[in-house]
């Protein structure tokens, strides 16, 4: 599978990419979005991180801690 990246902005219901990428038409392809964060917003995420890393907690299942956290922000 070949990888290609472009960024682009959401607009509506429709992601608007800065360059085209040049694909014929009806090529099907697979999207994965990232959603870029602002140098603030990735420096207060690193210090959260190292605050909760500080504390030294047992954790039985990072996966579930992740998710857990992941859940807290997207519906607080």
């Amino acid at each position: 599978m070949q990888t290609l990246i472009s960024k682009g902005q959401v607009h509506g219901q429709t992601i608007v990419l800065e360059h085209p990428l040049n694909l014929p038409d009806g090529t099907p392809v697979e999207v994965e979005v990232h959603l870029l964060t602002s140098a603030e917003t990735q420096a207060q995420r690193e210090q959260a991180l190292q605050r909760i890393l500080s504390m030294q907690l047992p954790v039985g299942d990072w996966e579930e801690m992740e998710d857990e956290i992941i859940r807290g922000a997207i519906y607080p």
